[in-house]
């Protein structure tokens, strides 16, 4: 299998390994996803000769910006929820990406359970290993039987750590709502995980033996861990992490990686990869927007293409995009966890640049609701400004 965003496809593989090993139905599932994924990537390096531009290994899509939650220091909150892409328009991606060689479709939004449709799209293509991000309130024991019977579909339900610190965050009976997913996805012998944000304010209960032996023990093979960025409507500078704490959680990472019988990926450590920049503008991976928006990632949502004009074929040629992998400054962070979000001035720069030589007119970027906004002197721009000051940026 190849190398997903850095390492995280050889960690991914190591935990389908470890949960597919002691059960032959399970092995089974396992060899079939590391064979389409070999042939996946064959068919990658051959489509980057042929066209000439960069495939992403992963691709993020988020089918609708809907949620029947609404989290504290969501990125996604206030995003539009209409327009969504249609069921033949993911339909016709998912085609496009298995064409191009894409290894991974990480699914996200918003909730993507919430589209009826998901679960069968994803199960219709068998060559793409599927990623849904769900809270799990709608994880019943059917779903979870056609999750299980899928054989390309990894389940990560999000949770803040355990009881208290997922409702807090998000509403009471959440956490009950993701362990009630985490029993009916094993109980059906489907592969799953668990999502977790990782705050200034639950770092330490995060990395903690309780909390990563509970997850085991509800079935967990893998284990995501995402660092806050402080985007959206009410960014939290007191969520974000010092660069003490963040070191500090990186080693725990580690140990626990080396100890414990779960897999653990870590953004945006495991992400950056040797070369220290991010995978994201294409480079290894690209977000779709439910409008079918392309933009470089979730964090960071300015768009110049959309896949209903062009495809996907046309999203991976971005100019845009390649403008931001051609200044690779833009992917290195320092204060952050998300590069993008940290230079987003520049990166706007580079967006009205590019706008100015397709023709398309004035600069117009999305804003967290949704609509076009000119960026001097808009209040989510101000709320980012004011969050760099506090932080020293």
């Amino acid at each position: 299998m190849s190398r997903i965003e850095g390492d995280i496809g050889e960690l991914v593989k190591s935990g389908l390994w470890m949960w597919g090993r002691s059960n032959p139905k399970r092995m089974t599932f396992f060899l079939r996803i590391a064979w389409r994924l070999w042939r996946a990537e064959r068919r990658r390096v051959r489509q980057e000769r042929t066209i000439g531009t960069p495939i992403p290994t992963v691709l993020a899509i988020s089918p609708t910006m809907r949620c029947n939650y609404n989290c504290q220091g969501c990125y996604s909150r206030t995003r539009s929820t209409t327009h969504e892409l249609t069921s033949p328009e993911l339909d016709a991606i998912f085609t496009e990406a298995e064409g191009l060689g894409v290894l991974a479709v990480v699914v996200t939004g918003g909730e993507p359970m919430l589209r009826g449709d998901m679960v069968d799209l994803m199960a219709r293509h068998r060559g793409l290993l599927f990623v849904p991000i769900t809270n799990g309130s709608l994880v019943s024991p059917n779903l979870a039987s056609k999750i299980a019977e899928s054989g390309n579909i990894l389940t990560l339900v999000s949770v803040e750590g355990l009881f208290d610190y997922t409702d807090e965050r998000r509403m009471p009976g959440a956490f009950e709502a993701a362990v009630r997913a985490m029993e009916h996805l094993n109980w059906a012998g489907a592969c799953f995980g668990f999502s977790a944000m990782n705050t200034a304010c639950n770092t330490e209960h995060l990395g903690s033996d309780k909390f990563v032996d509970e997850m085991i023990a509800l079935g967990c093979s893998v284990g995501f861990f995402t660092e806050y960025v402080p985007c959206g409507p009410n960014p939290r500078r007191d969520w974000v992490l010092e660069e003490e704490t963040r070191l500090a959680f990186r080693r725990r990472v580690l140990e626990l990686r080396a100890s414990k019988p779960i897999v653990l990926v870590q953004f945006p450590h495991d992400e950056y990869g040797q070369d220290g920049l991010c995978s994201a503008a294409g480079r290894r991976s690209l977000h779709i927007s439910s409008e079918g928006d392309v933009e470089p990632c979730p964090f960071v949502p300015l768009s110049c293409e959309n896949v209903r004009r062009g495809g996907l074929l046309s999203a991976c040629r971005s100019p845009f995009l390649r403008a931001i992998r051609e200044h690779p400054d833009l992917l290195r962070r320092q204060k952050f966890a998300c590069s993008l979000f940290e230079h987003r001035a520049e990166v706007e720069k580079l967006l009205k640049h590019e706008k100015g030589q397709s023709g398309h007119g004035s600069v117009v970027v999305r804003n967290l609701e949704g609509q076009g906004y000119e960026r001097d002197g808009h209040p989510d721009l101000r709320a980012y400004q004011e969050v760099r000051r506090a932080c020293g940026g």
